[in-house]
């Protein structure tokens, strides 16, 4: 389905630090803001899924790990965005401590898109990795889609707490990993792979736990947001906060990392979550018949962006309900996306209608015979009018002047009477027949 229009990216509801580096990436690079708020995001997670979780509302631990899928054309700033988000901390123009621990962004980030060293990367306890792409195709048809891969992958996410995948060389066991994966893919790429993989991934549930951010304006024409801009604003305060979980976040990649920390929601945000969650089922079957297995991820997603809002802003303390409200505002803008990509985007375009002129509808053979008949009555009885005292010509002369039969000519002349043509006065010999209304008889009766 083609020119759908699509909600515009809610980023009045990001927290300062976001919503400052946001506008300010955006308007530097003219880039999308889907783009650049996509990779805020996906900084984010990659820093905070090392050291923290989240319990959920079963009551069990959860990774904050976010996933996103950013869809784009080229030559938007994709790339610029990429760097200026995923940059060592002294390139982006913030001074690192002498007590610094010496990671980088890079250092976190996984290079070798493959299962082996993906669960090298993350064997031992408590290790997290973030594949993060500038360009995602690779990653379609690399070895970590294959269908028996994917159904290991949400372990990483809320699958059981060890991850084991066995080689011939032996085998790696991953207790409590994180995984973090952010792509970045021009739409008709994505949509192409779509097509040809039949939807399989989606349906294997790697897709809807992803929060997808699409920039389609050919397809998806977007109504821009009414945004206030200032020359304050900067990205570096976001970036300082992001340095800060860095620094924290443990000393080296390749040892084991301590057990996280675990964040809780107040009473208040607890119970607006939950809240939502129960909205959120009950309208699967209606407002989201067709996108049911992202919106059954919907609070969990919420939760997990909550929990990296909350550790950017205030790095403490219990999530509160102002952060699960802001991360709900995008969480439902993306199942918009999420519907735009993976239902309307595969949907054929409409075929051109071809407009036929169309002809006025003849009426039956009987119904033109007495059209004629009353108009011939018609004319018998406008030549006679001028030669009688008021139009009024006696009805035995037009029985005449017609040469109807007497069936014939009663009906012409009933049907005449009952279309306010004519009209009768005087009975038997002396009836007479005068027009009301002299017209063209171009209808039946």
């Amino acid at each position: 389905m083609y020119n759908q229009p699509s909600p515009a990216c809610p980023i009045e509801r990001l927290p300062s630090p976001f919503y400052e580096a946001v506008l300010h990436l955006s308007q530097r690079f003219d880039a999308p803001v889907e783009v650049v708020v996509a990779d805020a995001f996906a900084s984010a997670s990659t820093l905070s899924q090392r050291s923290h979780k989240a319990m959920g509302l079963n009551g069990h631990p959860m990774a904050i790990s976010m996933n996103t899928l950013s869809l784009a054309p080229t030559a938007v700033g994709k790339g610029e965005i990429y760097r200026e988000f995923f940059e060592s901390p002294g390139d982006a123009g913030i001074d690192e401590p002498t007590h610094s621990t010496g990671i980088t962004m890079d250092d976190l980030l996984l290079q070798d898109v493959s299962l082996s060293p993906l669960m090298s990367a993350l064997a031992g306890h408590a290790k997290s990795v973030s594949i993060q792409l500038e360009d995602g195709f690779s990653f379609l048809h690399g070895p970590l889609m294959k269908p028996d891969v994917i159904s290991k992958l949400p372990q990483a996410w809320s699958g059981p707490p060890s991850l084991k995948v066995g080689r011939h060389h032996g085998s790696k066991i991953a207790i409590d990993p994180c995984l973090a994966i952010g792509l970045r893919i021009q739409p008709e790429l994505f949509y192409d792979f779509l097509r040809r993989d039949k939807s399989r991934s989606r349906h294997l549930g790697l897709w809807p736990r992803f929060l997808t951010f699409c920039h389609d304006p050919q397809r998806f024409p977007t109504t821009s947001a009414q945004v206030v801009s200032s020359s304050l604003m900067s990205h570096l305060p976001l970036m300082e906060r992001l340095n800060t979980l860095l620094r924290s976040g443990g000393t080296s990649p390749e040892a084991d990392d301590s057990p996280r920390k675990l964040l809780v929601m107040d009473i208040h945000a607890h119970a607006h979550l939950r809240e939502i969650a129960y909205w959120v089922k009950g309208q699967l079957p209606t407002k989201f018949h067709d996108i049911q297995d992202a919106a059954g991820r919907a609070a969990e997603n919420t939760l997990r962006l909550a929990s990296n809002f909350h550790l950017v802003c205030h790095g403490e303390g219990p999530i509160s309900r102002e952060m699960i409200e802001r991360a709900w505002a995008f969480v439902d803008w993306s199942l918009t996306q999420f519907r735009h990509v993976f239902v309307h985007a595969l949907q054929p375009p409409p075929k051109p209608l071809k407009v036929k002129p169309m002809k006025p509808p003849k009426p039956p053979v009987h119904r033109q015979r007495l059209n004629a008949d009353m108009q011939f009555m018609l004319e018998c009885i406008a030549a006679r009018n001028c030669h009688h005292p008021n139009g009024k010509v006696p009805q035995r002369e037009v029985a005449l002047l017609t040469g109807f039969s007497l069936m014939r000519f009663c009906k012409t002349l009933g049907w005449l009477i009952t279309a306010r043509f004519v009209d009768v006065e005087g009975s038997d010999e002396n009836a007479t027949v005068f027009i009301l209304a002299p017209q063209y008889i171009n209808a039946p009766y």
